[in-house]
């Protein structure tokens, strides 16, 4: 079969069934090959960042890669922050760029797409290096399709992404198609020794302990551990937390689960529960960003109260096993507990009593706040919903938020690009969209609906990628535009007055019609009350979603979730006394 084909195969077997991209000459006759794969379509985006983005959000709710393809230079320098994102957050992505001819490469042609006289047509490569884990030129027949198998394998050793490069005069090489009949081992080879030293060690340490806690935090979902964590969890019935980055991972309606640890920028009484209270923690798929740790305020722990189970090594006290993945791990530790249970675990499902959040100070306010509406659209979600949240507020307010079992909740707060939630809402729609058809979403049948959440700045970034949700016809979507007079965050952080923190002012009722959306009037509102807004969620239109809906929420641009303001507190804090030890000295 030609090599473009083995690709396409391969990528199917996956579970991929939508590449994202943009189409450039030196990748269309590798595009012309999609069309042959059963199951696969080909998804064109507006920009290659966008289609980056879309990709990231259609394997975060599919588990599979997200699948992109550019053309060289132009287009995979466009798309790279959308990939760096990945890389950061440990999302699995495949970035295939369709790239000049090995003899134009070896002439150091003057081609497009290529920089200045002389042009290493390879030089791109280079660039990419540090948002990759690994990559392959598919430039040689006779290693070319086990260089594909092997890339794909570290795209999920690693869950993170990965680049092919295919040359043009490489296309329509033949390769041997029988290979396609032996699946990729994308399994991690365990230590199985290690594996159960780690489990008698955890277990040994649970028993021991009057008081333990766990933390389940992004890497759970990023390995596809999450069914057997929440397995695990009903096992131990111990008090439990997530994280933000780790939020929606944990059943949010389990009474052993207590709500989102973020160091001293959590609810009363969490931090001391995790840190004061609890004599043994362990921490779970950890990733401890500023943010995801609130702005590192979280107490370190020493080495005799914490367990520390990551993607690829479970350290408990001073002993590290490594060799022991996550999956596999809990996995093992699940079936352990389940063929000789702990005759311990009765005393140790304690029950926690955390003080009630304080009633903030605009609670009776009739106008849409910042302390109402995210835990509104909370309990607004179904399951089988997603929810969406750009980098911004909605990451600080949503942690506040009480989801439903079977509610998904994405958002990128470790790298934090804004503009990420627009595509990355496109991708996850199409991931829902094929999930249902398969029979595996939705509540009593009904597809789920996806639920993006962006402020009017973030939008301005990556709006287009709304005309490729009505082009597709997505009818699953409700689009909520916070409208609050430009970069609120930043404005918080510094400059509230500054003008580098305005933006061009849009009619958001119009963004529909003007994205090709026939019905974008109709479907378009504008809220500023909390009556308001219960009034337009209700209605049929958004219960019984059949067509993109847009929601224009109003908000003061001062307005900010508690926890935000917490952090910045925090951060300042600390800086001003860093200033005044530096000033001692």
């Amino acid at each position: 079969m030609p090599l473009a084909a083995y690709l396409w195969q391969r990528i199917r077997q996956l579970g991929v069934q939508s590449v994202m991209g943009v189409p450039g000459d030196m990748n269309l006759e590798l595009l012309d090959y999609i069309d042959g794969v059963e199951g696969l379509s080909w998804v064109g985006n507006a920009n290659e960042l966008n289609a980056a983005y879309a990709a990231d959000g259609y394997s975060r709710v599919k588990g599979c890669p997200g699948v992109l393809v550019t053309t060289m230079g132009v287009g995979e320098l466009s798309a790279i922050n959308g990939v760096a994102g990945a890389y950061t957050e440990n999302v699995k992505l495949i970035h295939i760029v369709g790239t000049t001819g090995m003899r134009a490469q070896m002439a150091r042609a003057m081609i497009h797409h290529c920089l200045g006289v002389d042009p290493d047509h390879r030089v791109y490569a280079k660039i990419s290096e540090s948002v990759r884990v690994a990559h392959c030129w598919l430039d040689d027949a006779r290693t070319a399709p086990g260089e594909v198998d092997r890339v794909i394998r570290e795209c999920y050793l690693h869950s993170r992404p990965v680049y092919i490069f295919v040359p043009m005069d490489f296309v329509h090489v033949p390769v041997p198609a029988s290979l396609v009949d032996h699946p990729i081992d994308l399994a991690p080879k365990i230590d199985s020794e290690a594996c159960t030293s780690a489990i008698n060690a955890v277990i040994e340490r649970i028993t021991s302990s009057s008081a333990p806690a766990i933390i389940v935090d992004a890497l759970v979902h990023r390995f596809g551990a999450t069914d057997i964590m929440n397995t695990l969890l009903d096992q131990l019935q111990i008090p439990t937390f997530t994280t933000p980055m780790g939020k929606s991972i944990v059943a949010e309606d389990k009474p052993h689960f207590y709500g989102v640890y973020n160091g001293q920028v959590s609810l009363p009484g969490v931090a001391d529960a995790i840190e004061e209270e609890s004599d043994l923690v362990i921490d779970v798929g950890f990733v401890h960003s500023d943010s995801n740790t609130g702005g590192h305020s979280r107490k370190a722990l020493s080495m005799d109260r914490s367990i520390l189970v990551a993607a690829d090594y479970v350290q408990v006290g001073c002993a590290r096993y490594e060799g022991v993945y996550l999956v596999g791990f809990l996995t093992r530790l699940s079936q352990t507990l389940t063929t000789s249970p702990l005759p311990a675990l009765p005393r140790l499902r304690r029950s926690l009593s955390l003080p009630p959040p304080s009633s903030p100070s605009d609670a009776n306010s009739t106008h849409i706040t910042q302390s109402w509406i995210w835990k509104r659209i909370g309990t607004m979600a179904r399951p089988g919903d997603i929810i969406i949240g750009e980098s911004g507020t909605a990451q600080f307010g949503f942690s506040d938020a009480t989801f439903a079992a079977g509610v998904r909740y994405i958002t990128q707060i470790y790298f934090g690009s804004i503009g990420y939630s627009v595509p990355a809402c496109f991708g996850a729609a199409v991931a829902q969209g094929e999930i249902h058809n398969e029979g595996n979403g939705g509540m009593g049948g009904t597809k789920g609906r996806t639920i993006l959440v962006v402020g009017d700045g973030s939008l301005q970034l990556t709006v287009q990628e709304i005309g490729t949700m009505v082009k597709m016809g997505l009818g699953n979507v409700i689009i909520m535009v916070i409208n609050n007079n430009g970069y609120t965050i930043e404005r918080a952080i510094h400059g509230p007055e500054q003008g580098y923190n305005g933006i061009a002012t849009w009619n958001h009722r119009l963004l529909l019609s003007a994205l090709g959306d026939k019905n974008g009037e109709v479907n378009s509102r504008i809220v500023n009350t909390k009556e308001g807004f219960e009034e337009v969620i209700s209605s049929p239109e958004y219960t019984d979603l059949n067509s993109i809906q847009l929601l224009e929420v109003m908000m003061d641009k001062m307005d900010v979730p508690w926890r935000l303001q917490a952090q910045i507190d925090l951060i300042n804090e600390r800086n001003a006394r860093m200033k005044s030890l530096g000033n001692e000295e």
